[in-house]
């Protein structure tokens, strides 16, 4: 008996469950033990019953092993991976086709404008008012709708701001009264400024902070899609069907996107019962989305922060010249060069396509510069310069070199070498106001820069139609190349009051 109680007490993995419970009813039959084991084989025994005991070997009662349950949690787990991964596909989906549709409404006016003149049923200083009615309510509604986004559903915002523009635009193409035009199209904007709020939200909840820009520039470039298809199709029916079937067309685009944005989009993971996709590793938590700004930083503060006025000007000065070549482009090549309509709107879509590569450039090479490469300033800020310098190129060569003789070829090539030279910077400014400064004031940031865009926007309505009718278009050009410029020069010559921050943790 006593080899036999050797034999069985040895080590774990070489005695059978079976057997290690037969050992333990033999001694607990025999407690008196009549010297048939010793004290050393009753203490090995015990100590072999322990070590199976924590390595989860089985009880008699049938209970299931402890490496089972991780590999049952471990499925879990993975299972809700895959799960948050087709919602992460779905909501992005949603959202790239819904704020397409939002640059489709934003812009199905402007399409229409060279037959509107041409048939004399408006003036170029109605549009300028037309268009500054849209821009100075798309600056308000922008900066209220980053508001509002914090305080009611992203899902539904997004939702509404896509029907109220979708339906501005259905009763434009029912009216010729310009001051109903004047009035629908301040509404159009007003409900513009809903979408990207809620995008930004939306992209806040869903996706992780270390690839931020490259999934801002993403989404950003659904507009450029937008712009590239938008006004092919607009010209091909407004040729053959009229101004208004375009509009028409593009207002029930959006009314049936928003139905299905309203049923898709969903406002947090936890909504669902899904795992936060943002949150990170506490090692990483001091290290990522911080920077050198301290975090007691109030709102005053904020507002007179020499950093945050530098990138509110040159987002100003961008989006004045986007918007100046978005809107006006097409009636100079049409009026100075001797374009088709159908000519011009390829200028327009090369530069929404250049646009899409620019922009989402601009987000991969700046998350890995600004977290790979020591730079003197900001490291996005110094790839933004980069860009203008190719707009400051582009702006130039529509204003000097082209003529009527040029090539479809070359008209196209300038219009995407401007389109990807200002996208990029576009996506890029809203990325720095957000992540430069602490997370309670990062969307008031964004919002201020935001702001300052879109007065941009509104400057290059009437006003630029005004210098246009004193000094022609190319006057206007000369005007937009010296103040890229000089955004370029301000980026460059600033560099001391950059705000850089810490590198993210990818």
């Amino acid at each position: 008996m006593s080899e036999l109680g050797r034999e069985k007490s040895g080590p774990c993995d070489c005695v059978a469950p079976s057997e290690y419970y037969d050992w333990e009813e033999s001694f607990l039959s025999d407690p008196d033990n009549e010297g048939q084991l010793d004290n050393t084989e009753v203490k090995a025994g015990m100590e072999s019953r322990s070590k199976m005991e924590m390595n989860g070997k089985p009880h008699m009662n049938g209970k299931v092993e402890m490496n089972d349950k991780s590999h049952m949690n471990g499925s879990v787990v993975a299972g809700k991976q895959e799960t948050l991964q087709s919602y992460q596909r779905a909501v992005f989906g949603a959202l790239f086709l819904g704020y397409a549709c939002y640059i489709f409404n934003r812009k199905s006016v402007s399409y229409a404008i060279p037959t509107l003149l041409a048939s004399g049923l408006i003036t170029t200083n109605t549009i300028g008012i037309i268009s500054s009615c849209q821009n100075t309510a798309y600056a308000i509604s922008k900066f209220l709708g980053g508001v509002l986004s914090d305080r009611m559903s992203a899902r539904v915002l997004f939702s509404m701001g896509l029907a109220m523009s979708g339906a501005s635009t259905l009763l434009f193409s029912r009216t010729e009264n310009s001051v109903l035009w004047a009035l629908l199209w301040f509404l159009n904007g007003f409900a513009q400024g809903a979408g990207w709020p809620a995008c930004a939200k939306l992209l806040k909840k869903w996706f992780n902070p270390a690839n931020f820009g490259t999934w801002w520039s993403v989404l950003t470039a659904s507009g450029n899609v937008s712009g590239t298809i938008s006004p092919l199709l607009a010209a091909y029916v407004i040729i053959n069907h009229g101004w208004s079937a375009s509009l028409i067309i593009a207002g029930l685009l959006s009314l049936v996107m928003a139905g299905l944005t309203l049923v898709t989009l969903v406002d947090d993971p936890a909504h669902v019962h899904l795992p936060d996709p943002t949150a990170l590793p506490a090692h990483h938590a001091a290290s990522t989305n911080k920077s050198v700004v301290g975090e007691s930083m109030t709102v005053g503060q904020l507002a007179s922060s020499p950093f945050l006025w530098l990138v509110s000007a040159c987002y100003l000065v961008v989006f004045c010249t986007k918007t100046a070549l978005s809107d006006w482009g097409q009636i100079y090549l049409i009026e100075e060069l001797g374009r088709t309509q159908m000519q011009a709107s390829s200028f327009t879509s090369a530069m929404e396509t250049g646009g899409f590569f620019g922009g989402i450039l601009a987000g991969i090479l700046t998350d890995k510069i600004s977290n790979k490469v020591n730079l003197r300033g900001n490291g996005r800020l110094m790839v933004a310069a980069s860009f203008m310098v190719a707009c400051t190129v582009g702006v130039h060569s529509l204003r000097t070199f082209l003529t009527p003789s040029t090539s479809q070829v070359v008209v196209s090539g300038v219009g995407m070498l401007l389109g990807a030279s200002m996208f990029g910077p576009i996506s890029i400014y809203g990325i720095v106001a957000s992540e430069s400064f602490p997370a309670h004031l990062s969307g008031t940031a964004h919002a201020v820069v935001a702001l300052a865009a879109n007065v941009g926007a509104v400057v290059a309505g009437w006003p630029l139609s005004w210098v246009a009718r004193t000094w022609s278009w190319g006057g206007v050009l000369l005007l937009l190349e010296i103040l890229v410029a000089s955004s370029v020069a301000l980026i460059l010559s600033t560099t001391r009051l950059h705000i850089k921050p810490k590198p993210k943790i990818a």
